[in-house]
């Protein structure tokens, strides 16, 4: 198994490789045709309703892509035009999901395994102490969207109002990689001179290093809280079928510090 394990990540990582040189050699066209496509894209009247329909859709596992559609907004349609049709997007699709699940309980047919279980169940004993409180700050987290659809719209006590309340506040959180998007665009732009294109880099590179911080620090919070309320209220019982959902995709295993 972990011979095949090695050959399987080696052939992804010449993969990898592979691309990259691809793009590296036809970087140049690529930025122009992408640059041609969003320019195509922002003129035409109802394109912002397919992108919305594309954040929805990738709101809901197993569809890929969701950052991605999100970065895409910011590209084509810059700040702050994107902010309404990201938020939207996401809103509506946080709210499909829940519908779904809930509503063919789709979450049966996918299996928890045996690591995952003591870390989802606290995740769920947290929210039912911690209430509001507990659930904006899982949503605020790093945890990607599709996931912190799927993992709350799973757990019996998440009412509705919770779950819509959250899905609200947490989707505006969509800004900042809408205005991701919106740098990566400057930076595309073939017209914008050298200077204002290093400072553009520059401010990109700045940015990025920021996030990537303030997201790992609050994902430590957030499991610290979780693991705070956990201890404060053991209960140690097992998870009931209907609880049994996506702990396998939800969350990474934490090594101890």
């Amino acid at each position: 198994m972990k011979a095949r394990t090695r050959i399987l990540g080696g052939v992804a990582a010449i993969g990898l490789l592979c691309a990259l040189g691809v793009l590296a050699m036809y970087r140049h066209e690529l930025r122009q045709e992408i640059q041609s496509i969003a320019v195509k894209m922002r003129s035409a009247p109802y394109s912002w309703i397919a992108m919305i329909g594309l954040l929805v859709l990738t709101s809901i596992p197993p569809f890929i892509g969701f950052t991605f559609c999100a970065s895409l907004t910011g590209f084509i349609y810059g700040v702050p035009r994107g902010f309404p049709i990201a938020i939207t997007g996401a809103f509506l699709g946080a709210m499909t999901c829940f519908r779904l699940i809930r509503q063919y309980k789709i979450t049966r047919f996918i299996q928890l395994s045996s690591s995952k279980q003591e870390k989802y169940l606290a995740i769920q004993e947290a929210i039912e102490q911690g209430g509001l409180g507990i659930m904006l700050l899982i949503r605020l987290s790093p945890i990607p969207w599709p996931i912190t659809n799927m993992m709350l719209s799973a757990l019996p006590k998440v009412t509705l109002r919770q779950f819509t309340i959250t899905a609200l506040i947490s989707s505006f959180k969509l800004c900042l990689e809408v205005w991701v998007g919106s740098q990566l665009a400057d930076i595309a732009n073939p017209d914008l001179p050298d200077s204002a294109h290093r400072v553009a880099v520059m401010t990109m590179m700045a940015s990025v290093v920021i996030l990537i911080a303030v997201a790992y620090w609050l994902y430590r919070l957030t499991m610290q809280r979780v693991q705070g309320i956990r201890t404060s209220s053991p209960s140690g019982r097992s998870l009931d079928d209907e609880e049994r959902s996506v702990a396998t995709l939800a969350l990474p295993t934490q090594k101890a510090d």
